[in-house]
């Protein structure tokens, strides 16, 4: 840590007794009585980032997305006194981060993560929200990872941009480096992040002439970089798993000023300053022009092959003298030809292709759900296709899929879109598929509230066009218009007309449902069954509650 402490004795008005501030900056103002208690030094002078304010907007901004978790819940039980604690205890200079919950993720490998606290995730943002504003005019514009207004996409873009003023548009050749550094997080040096932190703010807040805030920061930053969240963790899942993480890879098996956990806001935004220093050195001294970097991986682009291996040997040694990391084995230097495999895409100048794995990755999700809301039954030699609409799993299938689409819609995937929903026709019975603006939209919902029983009829036969709709009516399910005249003439129900505006019904008991239903599919027809969920503003709210398809009918929506 920079040279610099607290200290007091413990008469609470100091009256007679001696104290020392220490900041190693100029400012030195000791005593030799002895003291044996440390508190947090006070400048006079007001300290915006150890204001309540400043706390309660970085409470804001960890609160989102996170309402409905468990900390969450019991921090907002106390909000205003468990905010002004926090706020006591880091001015006191007593703050310490609270246990972390470690886990491990499997996809796409196993890696392990430390999950802060939610009070902790405070300082965080705490922390972020200070420092991103300093540091954003330093990071060059081709670091795309955790800042506003980059990402993934905008990264592999500026790639392919690249890629085409290095061959003129495609009218020379051109080559590409791609370098990933190994096992990145967990190399970082916690004193060279700190150093390269203590002393971006030294001299930013000596300008400002506000010490104190710099102090309160570097105390927070200090206090956040060396905590040591193995000391003092829940493991959640099978620890064992721990066992199989290599040991280059665990914050477990890896030196105390070493690695920084997976998983923090602060790491991320760390990471980006700790390599701030490669992004500097790549285009002001190697002179790079087509250079992109997210997070640790990096990709440089030129014309001249043997430029692109002299780069990599002069970075080898600036990572390892001024960062103390090394490049991961294996690098790629291949023509632009060839596409470079970037952020889950394909890049070559010409066009942009998704990475095989992420349409795999998508795949096995979606096999994944469909297994949790359908199953396969026989009956009498015929099988058919239970589908349950449970509310939560269609939510969780359009959210996937949509994350997927939109990811497969920067690249060229008109083909690729295609052929999931030819592979997965079932989905057909959930979405209306806009290949156009590459989106789906909701078969299930209805946008707004329906004012006739007959416009709600219309709307569920008009989506499944291809089954028999049951409407629960009170303790009957009913059959209405055209369908009532087919069900009419496969059964002996008698065919009404209705008091509803439909032309024509059918009806039966609910008891006599999965008879009917049995009847249905017999004839090689679908089925939909829609079901009352009380009461609305101008009739009862209904909803599809399952389908039955024949398995032939499947197929056929395959073939679509």
């Amino acid at each position: 840590m920079s040279a610099f402490y607290w200290s007091s004795t413990s008469n609470a008005n100091n009256t007679g007794n001696a104290w020392g501030v220490n900041f190693n900056n100029g400012n030195d103002n000791n005593n030799d009585k002895s003291s044996s208690y440390y508190v947090r030094a006070v400048r006079e002078g007001k300290c915006p980032v150890l204001s309540f304010e400043s706390i309660y907007k970085a409470y804001m901004d960890c609160r989102k997305g996170k309402r409905g978790t468990i900390n969450a819940i019991q921090f907002d039980y106390d909000l205003i006194n468990n905010l002004f604690e926090l706020a006591m205890d880091i001015q006191k200079g007593t703050y310490r981060p609270s246990r972390s919950v470690c886990f491990v993720t499997h996809s796409p490998k196993l890696r392990e993560v430390f999950a802060a606290d939610f009070r902790d995730r405070i300082i965080h943002h705490l922390i972020v929200r200070k420092l991103e504003p300093i540091w954003e005019r330093s990071f060059i514009f081709d670091s795309h990872a955790s800042r506003t207004g980059k990402g993934i996409h905008l990264a592999v873009k500026r790639l392919q941009k690249f890629m085409l003023k290095a061959t003129l548009n495609q009218k020379r050749k051109a080559y590409y480096l791609q370098l990933d550094i190994r096992s990145f997080f967990m190399s970082i040096d916690k004193n060279i992040l700190f150093h390269l932190l203590e002393k971006k703010l030294c001299a930013i807040y000596q300008k400002k002439s506000n010490p104190q805030e710099a102090d309160a920061l570097l105390y927070l930053l200090w206090i956040t970089i060396f905590h040591d969240c193995t000391q003092d963790y829940v493991f959640k899942g099978n620890e064992h798993v721990l066992k199989h993480i290599p040991p280059h890879k665990s914050l477990f098996k890896i030196p105390s000023n070493k690695g920084l956990p997976i998983g923090n806001l602060t790491s991320q935004f760390f990471a980006n300053v700790y390599l701030n220093e490669l992004d500097q050195f790549v285009k002001h001294q190697l002179k790079c022009k087509f250079y992109i970097r997210y997070v640790d991986d990096f990709i440089l682009v030129s014309h001249d092959k043997d430029q692109l291996v002299a780069w990599k040997q002069s970075i080898e040694i600036f990572i390892k003298d001024h960062l103390a990391l090394s490049l991961k084995e294996g690098h790629q230097l291949c023509r632009v030809s060839k596409g470079a495999n970037f952020l889950g895409y394909i890049i070559r100048p010409g066009y942009m292709l998704v990475r095989n794995r992420v349409v795999n990755n998508c795949k096995r999700r979606l096999n994944e759900l469909k297994k949790e809301i359908s199953e396969e039954i026989i009956c009498n030699s015929f099988s058919f296709q239970k589908i349950l609409l449970l509310k939560d799993k269609i939510t969780q299938l359009q959210q996937i899929l949509s994350s997927y689409l939109g990811h497969f819609s920067h690249a060229d995937s008109y083909h690729l879109c295609q052929s999931l929903f030819h592979q997965h026709g079932w989905l057909n019975y959930f979405f209306i598929f806009n290949q156009k603006e590459v989106k789906i939209i909701d078969r299930l919902h209805y946008k707004n509230t329906f004012r006739s029983f007959r416009g709600q009829v219309s709307f569920f036969q008009s989506r499944f066009p291809s089954c028999v709709s049951l409407f629960q009516v009170g303790r009957y399910y009913e059959i209405y218009n055209k369908q009532a005249v087919w069900m009419q003439k496969k059964s002996r129900l008698k065919l009404k007309e209705n008091i509803r505006k439909t032309k024509v019904m059918v009806g039966f008991p609910m008891r006599w449902k999965n008879q009917f239903i049995e009847k249905i599919l017999f004839s090689g027809v679908g089925v939909s069954v829609i079901e009352e969920d009380g009461p609305g503003p101008f009739i009862k709210e209904r909803s599809i509650s399952e389908i039955y398809i024949p398995l032939h009918i499947i197929q056929e929506n395959q073939n679509v």
